[in-house]
């Protein structure tokens, strides 16, 4: 059970640092769909869509290489920090002779914001570079208090430059950077961030090009699947932005960004457990019981994930009246399709782990480029003849796809009874329903509230077992 506690635990703390900051986000999207047009909220999103394509390449995915090898080796650990801080330098000079491709028109004008970005990029860089360091080292208990205090500084700098000085866009950056620059010196120093790198840089120095050699090397062997993993990621889930704005202009594209905050809350609930999980999953990864540790949290997250969407689907006309702000609200039908994209992409990343914690990282990529080949085809495809809810649709076949497809090669390293002949029909289900709502057929809300107490019921009989083992197991220590 001690693997169960450490989750527990993890999951706890990650938990806390993410209702911080959505709960601050939630309070931000009404703001800025209230003070921005859809247009310049477009162009918002534009800029944190091409930094989630931009980070993991330019950085080399150092930080994923150094929580792994943090890990599993934390005597060294001051030099894997060094080698990913010194990557993560060189990954801002990278981006900054990259900026004279944003004047190209499928950036919507971002162009205009190129000092900017190039700030706004180093600040999430480094401050992402931090929380992966700090949760690698042991230090998870700084990653929501760091977190807390940039997002309380963002909704502040927001507040006030935004709202009350109307500095729209610009308004926008500046918050962003201010709360990112502050974790990062919290980070540094209370963190000890700065002391680590100083100390490895020291050790690689005096270790000469064998040491360096030896320590650089595994980091890019096992990060190198993961940077095409994470453009054809990025092509898979983000890519339909470029073509809405070159389609249909950057305010469909704003629109589009809009409806995807709702959908966004299935990856909230899912990145506060995978930063726990994927401790877990490398920590248990060589233990025997491995397949039956997967099963059992698979089974309890997907049930949970696979009842909010549901909900969600059929609540998402009244959520977005108020997270929703002007012209902005009238990009609630597409909320269904996207909760069921995102969930597919919740799927598919967990299967993920199983590569990533037994060291079998190449097949990441490959999965990923079919999600990415498929939205990059259906995309353009279906964008004419449905607007932009054909870009949802695209999505939702992109990530639906990689996820059958780690599903069923995982097996090969980590064999795990996921509950299909349950979660399958639900999946059926909350197709059906995302349609029914994005088309507002007669008596819709009828209609999703059935499916909903249908995913209610197949998901209570798949964890009703996993209920029972457990309380068996904590009646028996009492005795």
């Amino acid at each position: 059970m001690g693997k169960y506690k450490e989750l527990v635990l993890n999951l706890g703390l990650f938990a806390l640092n993410s209702v911080v900051t959505k709960l601050i986000s939630f309070f931000l999207v009404p703001l800025y769909t209230a003070y921005m047009s859809a247009g310049e909220y477009g162009l918002t999103d534009m800029a944190n869509t091409v930094i989630s394509l931009i980070l993991p390449l330019a950085t080399l995915d150092m930080s994923e290489a150094a929580v792994r090898y943090i890990v599993g080796d934390r005597v060294n650990k001051e030099r894997y920090v060094a080698v990913s801080v010194v990557v993560t330098f060189a990954s801002v000079l990278f981006v900054a002779i990259l900026t004279p491709l944003f004047n190209l028109a499928a950036f919507g004008g971002l162009g205009d914001y190129k000092g900017w970005f190039i700030s706004v990029y180093a600040a999430t860089a480094f401050s992402t570079l931090c929380g992966e360091v700090a949760r690698a080292a042991g230090e998870v208990k700084l990653i929501p208090i760091c977190a807390g205090i940039s997002s309380a500084t963002t909704l502040i700098c927001a507040i006030i430059l935004i709202a009350s000085m109307d500095m729209g866009i610009v308004g926008y950056f500046a918050s962003v950077l201010a709360g990112a620059i502050i974790s990062i010196a919290v980070y540094l120093t209370v963190g000890g961030i700065c002391s680590m790198t100083a100390k490895g840089v020291c050790e690689l120095k005096s270790g000469g090009v064998v040491l360096i050699k030896n320590t650089i090397l595994p980091m890019v062997r096992y990060a190198f699947p993961l940077i095409p993993n994470s453009l054809f990621w990025w092509i898979g889930t983000s890519i339909n932005r470029l073509f809405i704005t070159g389609m249909l202009g950057i305010s469909a594209s704003g629109l589009f960004a809009a409806a995807g905050k709702i959908p966004g809350l299935l990856n909230t609930l899912y990145s506060i457990f995978l930063k726990a999980w994927q401790l877990s999953a490398f920590q248990e990864s060589r233990n025997g019981d491995i397949a039956k540790f997967y099963a059992t949290v698979f089974r309890l997250v997907s049930a949970l994930l696979t009842t909010l969407c549901a909900l969600l689907s059929l609540l998402a006309p009244w959520i977005a009246s108020i997270m929703l702000q002007g012209e902005t609200f009238d990009a609630w039908p597409m909320i269904s399709i996207l909760l069921v994209a995102n969930l597919m992409n919740v799927f598919n990343s967990f299967f993920g782990t199983v590569y990533t914690s037994t060291m079998h990282t190449s097949y990441v990529m490959k999965s990923t480029v079919l999600g990415a080949i498929s939205c990059v085809v259906f995309t353009p495809l279906l964008i004419p003849i449905m607007g932009t809810y054909g870009a949802c649709v695209a999505s939702a076949i992109g990530q639906g796809s990689v996820f059958i497809m780690r599903a069923y090669d995982s097996r090969k390293y980590i064999n795990f009874d996921a509950g299909w002949s349950a979660l399958v029909p639900t999946i059926l289900i909350l197709i059906a329903q995302s349609a029914v709502t994005a088309l507002r057929i007669n008596g819709w809300q009828c209609i999703s509230g059935v499916f909903l107490g249908i995913v209610v019921l197949l998901q209570g009989i798949r964890i009703v077992p996993l209920v029972k083992t457990a309380i068996l197991r904590l009646s028996d220590k009492r005795q």
